[in-house]
Formats: structure tokens, sequence, C-alpha cells
């Protein structure tokens, strides 16, 4: 694979962590849903009541340049299932990711950035590669409602959206 290709990918991946604690610190209380990749950035959900508007998005992005640029720790954690079922109770997506990893190993992959644990397998949890991501190279562009289902329940989240410029060209292979 062209090395541009994969750098663009471990960005937006880690970009999709940031987002994550960043939206933490400023919502301790809101609900953590999905985050990942796009075509051309990344996004996490959040439980809001509304979605945030131009200026709080800001206020978010200037979060997560400080997580960028102060973070200590970024590690990966191994989890046993009761571990990770104990460490996300009241997370209802989080319940989910743990119990179908539950079903695939022993162990759930997990990161902890400066003391925020959240749930990943990926292999990339290394502070060079955290690093390597430019703390004013992405743009918070989006709020928007997005709903989550489960067995039980209908959820409504706001999946946030953040692009990283100069524009690269969108990949094929993540969800737009």
């Amino acid at each position: 694979m062209e090395t541009s290709f994969i750098t663009l990918h471990k960005a937006k991946h880690l970009l999709s962590h940031v987002l994550v604690v960043a939206g933490a610190r400023r919502w301790p209380r809101a609900l953590l849903g999905e985050s990942g990749e796009t075509a051309t950035g990344f996004y996490a959900d959040f439980g809001l009541i509304d979605p945030p508007d131009e200026i709080e998005r800001g206020l978010l992005a200037e979060e997560m340049g400080r997580v960028l640029a102060g973070f200590q720790i970024f590690r990966d954690v191994q989890l046993t299932p009761r571990e990770a079922r104990e460490r996300f109770a009241g997370q209802p997506w989080k319940q989910q990711q743990v119990a179908v990893l539950a079903e695939l190993g022993e162990r759930i992959g997990c990161y902890e950035l400066d003391g925020f644990l959240d749930v990943c397998d990926c292999a990339i949890k290394s502070p060079r590669e955290l690093r390597a991501v430019h703390p004013e190279k992405f743009l918070l562009t989006a709020a928007e409602t997005v709903l989550w289902r489960d067995r039980t329940a209908t959820r409504r989240l706001v999946r946030i959206t953040g692009e990283i410029f100069p524009a690269p060209p969108p990949c094929e292979c993540c969800v737009p």
C-alpha cells in the first residue's frame, strides 16, 4: 500500500479517537456512540440534546487541539469481557461493542488517552503515531442527529463530523 494512503487512514482513525476524548471532556455525562472514518475525514456520535452550533464545534475543535498538543499517555489496554462490561456500564453502544468482541476472544482491545478509556481493537495505539497528527490539519464541519437502534431502544445521538485538510481525494474503502 502507498505510504500516503496509510498515513491518511491513520490520521483519520486517530482523529476519531481524539474527537471522542474531547467530546467526553466537554460533555462528561453524554452517552458515547460510534466513531470512525469517513471517505475524507472522521466522526463520533454523542448523546446530546441538540447538535452543537458552529461556535460550540469551534470550542470542541480547540479541545481536540489541546488533546493532540498535550497528551501524556496513549496506550493499548486489554480488558477481560467482565472488566469491560463493568468499565462501560451505562454506555449502551460500548456495551454492544464489548458483547460482540467478547464472542471473538477473551480480551477486549481498548485504548487509554490521558486517563480516558474507550473500546478500540486497532493496532495504531502509539504516542509516536498520535504525535504525527497535526493539531491544525482538521476542521469540524457538521453536526447532525442520527438514530441508533439496539434490541431494547432507539436512541437519538448527534454525529459530529470532521474533515482533514488540505482535503484528500475521497477513498473508496470508507463509508461515505
